[in-house]
């Protein structure tokens, strides 16, 4: 009894470390006309751009970067030319990603993960990308890289951000 009670303890203590103490919810393409929005740890430095119509943060040590913005189309085009949908973000996207895919609230995605070369700084990265329905004719792009050697946490904020995404009925 007292281990089964400890074991939930460090549980608990765990998720508590790997999940943000509070988040900043990001809307797409604007707040005001928001398409879908989605929750950033509220010390990753989020900004709007209302010119692009684009939302973006980046983790406090810059080991982790995330982007979302919608596109005219169909997911199924940008999932199969991926190049062309990581034109901004990627300079090369490694053979063998993975694509799978997943429900959740309410909205099918798609979801990439692989790596490649960032074009920012030009480092290897790994990625993830989310594409879904955003409304008629629209797909919702969240795009996330984080370096190759960054905390394994990162990966699993980065996930909690992109299941986050509701898309705006």
């Amino acid at each position: 009894m007292k281990i089964t009670r400890i074991a939930q303890l460090i549980f608990v203590a765990l998720l508590a470390l790997a999940l943000p103490a509070r988040a900043d919810t990001m809307s797409v393409p604007s707040k005001e006309k928001a398409a879908f929005t989605f929750d950033v740890p509220s010390d990753w430095k989020p900004k709007g751009d209302p010119n692009d119509e684009s939302a973006e943060a980046s983790a406090p040590d810059d080991s982790a970067y995330v982007s979302a913005w919608i596109a005219a189309g169909d997911e199924k085009t940008f999932v199969k030319d991926l190049a062309s949908t990581l034109k901004d973000s990627m300079k090369s996207i490694d053979p063998g990603y993975e694509e799978t895919e997943a429900d959740q609230h309410g909205t099918h995605f798609y979801v990439i993960t692989g790596s490649g070369v960032d074009k920012r700084a030009g480092t290897k990265v790994k990625f993830l990308v989310g594409l879904f329905q955003a409304g008629e004719g629209k797909v919702g792009i969240v795009y996330a890289d984080y370096d190759a050697d960054a905390a394994a946490s990162t990966m699993t904020v980065l996930k909690g951000i992109l299941n986050s995404v509701k898309v705006t009925k």
